[in-house]
C-alpha cells in the first residue's frame, strides 16, 4: 500500500478505537466493567493500529532513502555537467594554452627514452627498439613544417580561409530527383486572336495559336578530388573533418556559379543566359541604381510573375545603401524582416556569386528550380594508381544536381552600365 492509503487506514481504525473506548466508558458506568466483546474489540483495534504504524514507518523510510540516492544522484549528475561545460567552454572559447609544450624532435625523443638511457647505463653501442611517436608521418610534417622537424608549439585549431554566404539556393525551389534527366514542355508562342463576333453574322471567328517546345534538362555532376596521406585520416580525425568540409563547400561554390551563369551543355543552363535583360542606360535621367531595381522588378512583374528576390555583389549593394539625396540624408534605409534584409520588398541575396555590375530579379520560387539528383558526399579510397603502396588515399566529394528555368521570363538580368543622359 501507498503512504496515503496507510494513512487512511490508520485514520479509520483511530475512529473505530475511538468509538470503542466510549462504548467501553458506557459499560463501565453501567456495569462496572467492560464486556469481553469490547475487550476483544479493542485488542484486535489496537494490534491493526501497530501493524499499520509499523507498516507507514517502514514505507516512509523506503521513500526517505529513495530521494536521498536520487538527491545524490541529481548531485552528481550536475557536478558532471558543470565540469563538462567548463571543458567545452575552455576548448570552444577559452583556450588555456599552459598545458601545451613544444613537439620534441625525433633526437630528443630518443635521448630522453628508455632505450637511450639504458644503453648508456649498460655502457653498450646498441639500444633497444624506440618506437617514434609523432601525429604525422615525416613527409606530412615537412610538408606542414616546411622541412623543419623540430616543431613548434601547435595551436589546436585550424585557421580556415572566409567563406562565401551560399544563398542562392535558399530562394529556389528545390526538389530531390530519381532520374536523370527532367522533360517538360514550354509554351514559347501565344497569338491572341480573340474578338468580338456578332450576333447573326456570317463571319468566321478567328484563330489564335500557342506553340511549344520540348525542354529536357540533364542531371549534371560536380566533383573533384585530393590526394591525402592515410596517416592524416588515421591519426587526426579534425583535420579529416576539415578537409571534408572544405570540399562539400567547393562544390557548393561552383553549384553556384551554375545556377547564375552556367552555358548549358556539359554546364548547368544558367538563370542569367536566359532571363530577359533590362540595362541602366535603358531607364530615365536621374535614375540611379536603385532606381534600375526597381523598373526591372516591374519588367518581371509585367510578365505576370511575382517578384520574390533580388540577387546582387556586394559592392553594387554597398552603393544602393550609400546612395544620399541633396540633402546628404540617405535615400534608402533597408528593411531587415527575420535577418534577412530587403528591397523594394523583395530578399537580397548578397554574393560575390554574381559579377560587379550586375544583378538578377524574379520569381525565384516559380521560375526555376534545381533537383538534387544526389545529395553532396565525400567518399574515400586508396585504388588510384601506385596510391596503395604510396599509404595515400583519395578524398572525393561529389554531388549530382539539374536546373529547370521553367519560365525565362520570370527573372530580369539587369547591366548597371551607365546612368542615363539625355538624348539617350
Amino acid at each position: 500500500m501507498t503512504i496515503e492509503e496507510l494513512q487512511a487506514e490508520l485514520k479509520k481504525e483511530f475512529e473505530e478505537f475511538k468509538k470503542l473506548m466510549s462504548t467501553q466508558a458506557d459499560e463501565i458506568k453501567a456495569n462496572g466493567a467492560t464486556s469481553t466483546k469490547t475487550a476483544e474489540e479493542m485488542d484486535k483495534v489496537g494490534k491493526r493500529i501497530e501493524e499499520i504504524e509499523t507498516n507507514l514507518k517502514a514505507a516512509v523510510d523506503k521513500v526517505e532513502g529513495m530521494e536521498k540516492g536520487y538527491q545524490e544522484k541529481l548531485d552528481k549528475a550536475e557536478a558532471d555537467y558543470k565540469a563538462k561545460m567548463e571543458e567545452f567552454e575552455k576548448k570552444a572559447g577559452r583556450l588555456d594554452l599552459t598545458g601545451f609544450s613544444e613537439v620534441k624532435s625525433i633526437g630528443q625523443q630518443f635521448i630522453d627514452s628508455d632505450a637511450y638511457k639504458d644503453m648508456i647505463a649498460k655502457k653498450v653501442k646498441n639500444s633497444a627498439p624506440f618506437e617514434i611517436k609523432n601525429l604525422f608521418t615525416k613527409e606530412i610534417t615537412s610538408a606542414i613544417t616546411g622541412g623543419n622537424l623540430v616543431q613548434p608549439l601547435r595551436y589546436p585549431e585550424i585557421i580556415m580561409p572566409p567563406e562565401r554566404a551560399l544563398r542562392i539556393r535558399d530562394v529556389l525551389s528545390v526538389q530531390s530527383l530519381s532520374e536523370n534527366a527532367i522533360e517538360y514542355v514550354r509554351e514559347t508562342g501565344f497569338v491572341n486572336a480573340a474578338d468580338i463576333v456578332a450576333e447573326g453574322s456570317s463571319g468566321e471567328k478567328k484563330e489564335s495559336n500557342i506553340t511549344f517546345e520540348l525542354i529536357t534538362d540533364s542531371v549534371k555532376t560536380v566533383a573533384h578530388w585530393i590526394p591525402v596521406s592515410r596517416e592524416v585520416l588515421n591519426d587526426a580525425s579534425q583535420l579529416r573533418a576539415y578537409i571534408d568540409t572544405r570540399m562539400v563547400y567547393g562544390l557548393k561554390l561552383t553549384e553556384e556559379a551554375q545556377i547564375l551563369y552556367g552555358s548549358g551543355g556539359a554546364n548547368l543552363y544558367g538563370i542569367m543566359p536566359q532571363a530577359q535583360n533590362y540595362k541602366w542606360s535603358d531607364g530615365q535621367v536621374g535614375d540611379t541604381k536603385l532606381d534600375a531595381m526597381r523598373r526591372a522588378m516591374t519588367k518581371a512583374r509585367l510578365a505576370e510573375y511575382p517578384v520574390n528576390g533580388i540577387v546582387l555583389h556586394p559592392t553594387d549593394w554597398e552603393e544602393i545603401e550609400l546612395l544620399k539625396g541633396s540633402d546628404k540624408h540617405y535615400i534608402w534605409i533597408v528593411v531587415t524582416e527575420g535577418g534577412i534584409p530587403r528591397i523594394w520588398r523583395a530578399p537580397v541575396v548578397e554574393t560575390t556569386a554574381i559579377l560587379v555590375g550586375e544583378a538578377l530579379t524574379g520569381a525565384f520560387g516559380l521560375g526555376a528550380m534545381l533537383w538534387d539528383r544526389q545529395a553532396s558526399v565525400i567518399r574515400i579510397a586508396e585504388q588510384h594508381e601506385d596510391f596503395f603502396i604510396k599509404n595515400m588515399v583519395v578524398i572525393l566529394a561529389e554531388e549530382r544536381i539539374a536546373l529547370s528555368v521553367f519560365r525565362p521570363e520570370a527573372y530580369v538580368a539587369i547591366d548597371f552600365d551607365t546612368a542615363p543622359v539625355v538624348g539617350s
